[in-house]
Formats: C-alpha cells, structure tokens, sequence
C-alpha cells in the first residue's frame, strides 16, 4: 500500500470487524502511532494519549468490561457477562485513544477533543496503508468507572475509541458506493 494515491487510500479505507494474529509488530505500530499524531492540533497540545492493550492485558480489560457490565446490569447472567468478556478479545491487539483535553486560552475543549478524535482516524488510516486491518469501536464501556479505573484516567480524560488492530480475516468488504457529497455551495 506504500505510495498509494492518499486519495485513494480515503476512499478504499473499510473497517475490518474480523482481525486475527498476528498483531502488527512494534515498529509498525509505532510508525501508525507517529503518523496518527500528525492530526490538526491547534496550540500542538497533544490533547491526547494512547493505551496499547496487547496479548494477555486484553484478558484483564475483558474482565473489567464484565465487571462494569454486572455493575451497570445486575440482572447481567453468566453468558451475558461472558460475550461482554470477549470483546476485549476480538483483536490481537487494542489501541486505545484518549482524548486528554486541558484548559487553555486560545483552544476550547471541544476542538481539543475534535483533535483526539482525528488522531483515533489516523490510527486507522495509517493502518491501512500499511496493510493492519482496524476497526474503530466506541460504546459506553469507556465511560464506566470500573473501566475507567482499570485504564488509570484521569478526570477530565476520556476513551475516544477502542481502535482493534490485526491482521484481517474474513472476506473482503464491499467497495464503498461513490456517493456525492452533501454540500451547499455559498458564493
């Protein structure tokens, strides 16, 4: 994928929900990680942060996924709490994008959480290029207190995406149709 059209790399990117071994090696994710954080960044904050959820850690967030699942559901049965548990093990490995936001002047919080949510996209896109499947998931674990012990955030900080890495499995997924934008044009 090296020296694709980037326009071409936008529009050919698709999601890939079924990821196996192996995980991207360190160098490659550190490549992806390096490029992600190129996103816009006004006042270069760096409102944001990365956890990297990798082999046998993925079995200690499922079991925090569980616990925040039988706190949120106590009616939650074993097989409930069993399928929330797997989740954590859909991938190879799970990057984690915090959106870590802090007072300033100039840069509100909302564009520095805009900022973290665009550094989450270029993890995915850096991905692509270089030939990881990912899958960007989001849903209200990263909310829940149990979860978000287990993570170590911090007040203030929140999980902008769960981004599953791996290698993807699984058939191809359907070209995306080309559709035209929805634009008004000012002038």
């Amino acid at each position: 994928m090296s020296g694709a059209d980037p326009l071409s790399v936008l529009r050919d990117r698709r999601s890939r929900a079924a990821l196996a071994l192996p995980a991207p090696p360190r160098e490659t994710l550190q490549e992806i990680l390096v490029a992600a954080c190129s996103a816009p960044d006004h006042a270069r904050l760096r409102p944001w942060r990365f956890i990297v959820v990798e082999e046998t850690a993925r079995e200690a967030l499922g079991d925090a996924f569980a616990a925040a699942h039988a706190e949120r559901d106590p009616n939650a049965g074993p097989d409930d709490l069993r399928r929330t548990r797997v989740k954590a093990l859909r991938a190879p490995l799970i990057v984690v994008v915090v959106s870590a936001p802090r007072e300033h002047p100039k840069v509100p919080l909302w564009e520095q959480r805009a900022s973290a949510a665009c550094v989450a996209y270029g993890v995915v896109l850096a991905a692509h290029v270089r030939g990881v499947g990912a899958m960007w998931r989001t849903g209200w674990y990263g909310d829940a207190p149990k979860v978000r012990a287990h993570l170590g955030l911090d007040d203030g900080e929140e999980v902008m995406g769960w981004v599953y890495l791996g290698t993807p499995a699984g058939a191809e997924p359907a070209p995306r149709p080309a559709a035209e934008p929805p634009v008004t044009w000012l002038g």
